[in-house]
Formats: C-alpha cells, structure tokens, sequence
C-alpha cells in the first residue's frame, strides 16, 4: 500500500457499554409531626434491637441515629452511644417526645439536617414495606403481604421511622403558640416542650411549684438542660434576714447576670423561693430595666444597657407556692406577668426523689440528661389542687441563714427606734426620754464591751425602744445574747419579744411567740401570760454580763432558754416554755425595751439562727429527766418540811403514836372515853 493511502476497511469497535443510572432518589413520604410520632408506636421490637447491632447496610442508620442524638442535645454521638439507647426503646421514644418539634435550638437543627442530609436513605428504602406510612393498619398488611417477596433490611424499618420524624420536625415552622393566661397545670414531662413553645411565641415563663419536691425537679431540669442560675431567694435572706447584704449590692449583682445571658443568649432562671421579693423595687434603668420582663422589648432593653442582645435569651422565673397564693401575690411583685406563660406543675407528674438524685449523680449532664429525666416522670392527667389552709398560705422563710448583730456603728441601718411612742395612758412619750446609743461598758476595762445602751422606758407601755423586721416570716432555731439591766425589779426590764405582726397598738394582737424580760430574774413569758423562772447559775449583777441561749422548737411551739451568768458556760435547761400565743405561725419583728422609765439595758451581741437541721428540740428526753429530778427535789423539800411539823406535834404528844398499841394520843384518848362509856 501506498503511503498516505487510506485503509479500504474500518477496524471493528466495541459497542461502549451504556454507563448504569444510578438509583432514584427515594423521597420519604412527608409525615405530620403527630403522624411521625405515632409512626414510632409501630415500630416492632424486632426492628429496634436490629437496629443497635446491625451491620449490614448501617452507613445510613448510623447517619440517622447521629442526627437523633444532635437533636436531644446529647454531646456522646458515637455509634455505641446510639446502640446503647436503643436498648431502651420505650425510653428513647419518651424522651423525643419530651423534646419535642420546637425542643431543640437552632445550631442543633442545622447540625442534625447536615448529617442527616448525607445518609443514604436509599440504601434503607429499597425494600418494600420498610417504611411504615402514617396509616399503622395498612402498613403491617402490607408489609405482611411483600414480605415473602423480599426479605426486609434488618433495622430499616425503625430507621426510616427515625428519619421520618426529624424530617417533620425540621420542617415545623418556629412559632409557638401563647400560653393562655388561666395558669393551666402542666405535667412534668411537658416541661421543656411548653417551656420551648413559650419562647417561640415570644413569651418569658413563670414555673409555679406547689411542693418542695416540685421545685427540685424543676430546678435540677433547669440545671441539667444548661440554664443559668440565679439564686434571688438566697439574695433576699441576705438582705432581709442576716442583714448582710445592700439591696443596691443585689440590683448590681442581678444586672450583671442579666447582661451576660442577654448577650450569650442563654435561657436565665430566677429562683424566686416561697416568698418571691419584689422584683419592682430591685428594677433600675441602668443595670435592671422593668422591660426586661417583657419578652418583646428585649431588644430595647439590650441597647439601652450597651450590649448586644443575641437570640436565645429567655427568663424564667421558679416559684414555689400554691396556685392560689400566686394568682394572689405574683402580680404584685413580677413585672408585665399578664404577658409571661405562667404555668403550674402539677405534683402528681412528678419523678421519685430517688430518681432526681440518680439524674443529678449522673456523670453526664446535657439537654439529653433533662429529657430522660422528663421521660422517667409519670404521664398523667393534670387536675386542678386542692384548696389550701392559712399554714400552707402563710410567708415562711425556708432558707437556713444567721443573722449575727454586733451593734456597730451602722447599727440604724438595721434597727429603728419605737414603734409605740405613746404610754400606757396614750400620751406621746416625751422626746428623749427614752434613747439608744453606741456605749463602751462597763467602766472596768476587764468587763468593758463595745454596746448598745437603751435608756429609759414608759411604764406598761410595750415597744417602744428599738425594733427591726424580718421578711419573709422566718422560724428560728437558736436565739443567742449577751446583756446586762438596771433597774427596778418589780418592772418589766430588758425586754426581747419575737412576734408574728407589727406593732399596732397592743402587744398581744402582734401574735407573740417568744417573750423574754427581766423581773427580778430572767424570765419567759408564756401561754396565758404566765411568767416562768429560768433556771439560772446565779443572780443578775450590776456591770457584769450575762448570756442568754434560748432553742425554739416549732413543731411543738415551745422554747427552752439557759443561761450563763458567770462566764462558766450554760447552765441546763430545766423545762419547756410554750409560746405566749400558740397562733404565731413564724416571726417577723423583734422588740427590745424597757418598761422602767429609770432603767437601762446593754446588748453587745444578738445571733438568731435558723436551720432545718435544728428544728425540733433534740434533747426533750433530757428535759424531761431534769424537769422529774427537779419535780422529786421540790417533793422531798415539802415532805421534809411536812415531817418537821409532825414532829413538833410529836413532842406535844398529839400525834405520836405510843409503842404498845400504835395509836396517838388523841386516839388513845378517844378509845378509853368509848370503853367507859360502854362500862
């Protein structure tokens, strides 16, 4: 062949091969969220233990168990963390729906939509009859039809039902729906859902716990689901009970957590305690503006305070007290309330005590953790509560705290003068006739002390030297001081009453609890008015100091009071005192005052101390013991002086009786006159 000459036949080629389509997409029929849920009601057990451990064709499963885990906030996704839930499947079930469609935060969505987007959903929906549809009927029978056609990938069943779920949660759209304002009761493992919804809807939340317990189980939710917490109830006994703290320390403290959640985007709970203060009065425009408690203007109040304000922020305020007491005091005291979701828990729902410790014992805590907490709780039907009594109605402090009063120089900051400032017969008392003032006593240096002096009294006339208040109501335990009188011994001097109401006018209309006073010697005044002598190691001594330890017992209402008049330590108690006023539910004023116009007293140190620990007596079987020696003591000191009079008459010969016949004398007598008679 010639060069360049072209070849007379083509060369035989191969047919290329058609490349294969790859498979269709399989698109998971779109589900209600109702639909998806009930979905996993149907989803057998089979399905679910061949979920956790199989490995054919898990790539996807994995994938969708992944997203589940983001979704509950759980930060363990791993493949054995997953397979461990799915032992439990009922649990995992009950945990999803207390998360929720809205459950989950916005960085949580976007994570579980991008790990879910790469799972290969087909690889699990080949099969027919893998994937259960919304009608549970219909799906078993045909699934039961087809299956004798293919064999079913073990685990695809429950996979796709998980799949089909997060599907319908990330398409609900973000928008709650607002809580009525009829205060509805809610069962504990609606919690995070309801709260969630609040959000959404633009709402801030009021959690009202009707028991202790209650307000555990809120609060360790909170603290599991990564809240902030700020303790206003320890605050306000700081302010109004130990007397240690400012409110303007408390507004700042206040402020400062409030900027910080605002500006992280963090949900902040205030724990409000039994008796919530006044969150009023602790508002400022610069560190705590009103407008804070009005979701809406969040935004407003973040620029006036100079931060910047990121979506998430979200105040709820923990309370516990009974239905009817909140929608009696709550508004009073919270700010635009009428716009918050205020709900009641309701204590039927409630998880055991036992299972709150394993939840809050648990090596892990998370949003996951609060879920499964939620999911432990009985489902039950919330039911309005029952009435409640005045004891359950009434502002008791149940905060252990100690209030030590040394009388400083920022004493007046504590104490003021008064109330009463008229006398027995309702004349003003005379300006400067009674008075307090910062003393060094008494003049010997070895016994001198830093003090307070009152000085002067009106005769009869209670209250009317210093006093301070406590509030809430507060019980205490122990009531310890050290003081020194003088003064006439026939009036009452040295005064210290705890009582339930104010001064008004009349002493015994403030329901007094405890009444101490100096009459000649230390004494309590109690039920009926009755004074009672305390036992005590000596006499009251001009210019010398004496303590006083007095321990309230309030599930009787009785004190016991010793006292230490030598520097020796107590002497013992001897017996229970009742409260004067056995009403007195709690105290919240204490008086000191004189009744002698020319008397004075000297306080150098007052502690009163509340603890649950100490609140019933201990040591009731000792009193006991000493209150029956002294009973013994006092009969034989009357049968001794009994027996020294019949020995007087003894020796008169009227009432011995003679050795021969056991008879007395008068007896003789009558029984010879009888014989001569008969003679």
């Amino acid at each position: 062949m010639k060069a360049g000459a072209k070849p007379t036949s083509k060369a035989k080629v191969a047919p290329k091969a058609p490349s294969p389509e790859p498979p269709p997409k399989v698109e998971l029929e779109k589900l209600s969220v109702f639909d998806a849920e009930t979905n996993l009601n149907f989803v057998e057990d089979e399905d679910w233990a061949a979920l956790g451990v199989s490995e054919q064709n898990s790539d996807a499963a994995k994938k969708v168990l992944e997203a589940i885990l983001i979704l509950m906030g759980d930060p363990d996704t791993t493949w054995e963390n997953a397979a461990n839930a799915l032992q439990k499947p009922e649990a995992l079930v009950q945990e999803i729906r207390a998360l929720g469609p809205l459950g989950s935060n916005e960085l949580q969505m976007q994570q579980a939509s991008l790990v879910l987007g790469t799972a290969d959903l087909n690889s699990l929906s080949k099969v027919k009859g893998a994937l259960p549809p919304a009608a549970p009927k219909a799906a078993k029978a045909k699934a039961k039809a087809e299956a004798k056609e293919v064999k079913p990938i073990p685990g695809a069943a429950a996979a796709i039902a998980l799949a089909q779920l997060l599907e319908s949660y990330m398409a609900t759209e973000r928008k709650g729906q607002r809580i009525s304002h009829m205060w509805p009761m809610m069962c504990y493992n609606k919690i995070h859902l309801s709260m969630q919804q609040a959000f959404y809807a633009q709402q801030h939340v009021c959690l009202v716990c009707c028991s202790p317990l209650a307000t555990e189980a809120a609060l360790l939710y909170c603290k599991l689901s990564g809240c902030v917490i700020f303790n206003l109830q320890e605050l306000q006994v700081k302010i109004n009970l130990s007397k240690s703290m400012t409110v303007e320390a408390v507004r700042t403290a206040l402020g400062s957590i409030l900027k910080s959640s605002m500006s992280q985007g963090l949900r902040l709970v205030l724990l409000l305690g039994s008796s919530p203060p006044n969150l009023r009065r602790l508002c400022d425009a610069s560190q705590v503006p009103m407008d804070a408690f009005d979701f809406e203007k969040l935004p407003e109040v973040a620029q006036s305070l100079g931060i910047t304000y990121k979506a998430g922020f979200h105040l709820v305020l923990l309370t516990e007290m009974s239905k009817q007491k909140a929608e009696k005091n709550l508004p009073q005291v919270v700010p635009a309330i009428d716009d918050m979701a205020v709900m009641v828990v309701h204590n039927a729902s409630l998880p055991t005590a036992s299972q709150l410790e394993e939840a809050n014992n648990a090596p892990r805590q998370s949003l996951r953790g609060a879920l499964q907490l939620l999911a432990a709780a009985p489902n039950v039907k919330p039911e309005e509560p029952a009435e409640t009594t005045a004891d359950d109605e009434a502002d008791i402090n149940a905060v252990d705290f100690e209030y030590v009063e040394s009388f400083g120089s920022d004493w007046e900051e504590r104490w003021a003068l008064g109330p009463a400032v008229q006398d027995e017969n309702g004349k003003e008392i005379k300006t400067g006739l009674i008075n307090a003032k910062l003393v060094k006593y008494p003049s010997n240096p070895k016994d001198a002390k830093n003090c307070l002096q009152l000085m002067g009294g009106a005769a009869n006339a209670p209250c009317t030297g210093i006093w301070t208040s406590f509030k809430p109501l507060i019980r205490p335990t122990e009531v310890e001081f050290e003081f020194t009188v003088n003064g006439k011994v026939d009036m009452p001097n040295a005064c210290l009453v705890f009582t339930e109401q104010l001064f008004e006018g009349a002493l015994p209309d403030c329901k007094v609890g405890v009444q101490f006073t100096v009459r000649g010697g230390m004494q309590l005044c109690g039920g009926g008015g009755n004074l009672v002598r305390i036992s005590n190691d000596g006499k009251i001594q001009n210019d010398k100091w004496s303590k006083v330890l007095m321990k309230i017992d309030w599930a009787d209402k009785v004190c016991v009071a010793q006292v230490d008049t030598r520097g020796k330590g107590y002497a013992p108690a001897i017996q229970t005192v009742p409260f004067r006023d056995p009403s007195c539910m709690g105290f919240s004023a204490l008086f000191i005052y004189n009744t002698d116009p020319q008397a004075t007293c000297w306080f150098s140190s007052l502690r009163i101390k509340q603890s649950q620990a100490d609140m019933v007596l201990t040591d009731t079987e000792a009193l006991a013991a000493r209150r029956d020696l002294a009973d013994r003591l006092k009969q034989r000191e009357y049968q001794m002086a009994v027996d020294a009079d019949m020995e007087v008459g003894m020796k008169m010969g009227a009432i011995k009786s003679t050795t021969c016949h056991g008879m007395n004398l008068a007896m003789e007598q009558a029984a010879n006159n009888s014989s001569h008679a008969m003679g």
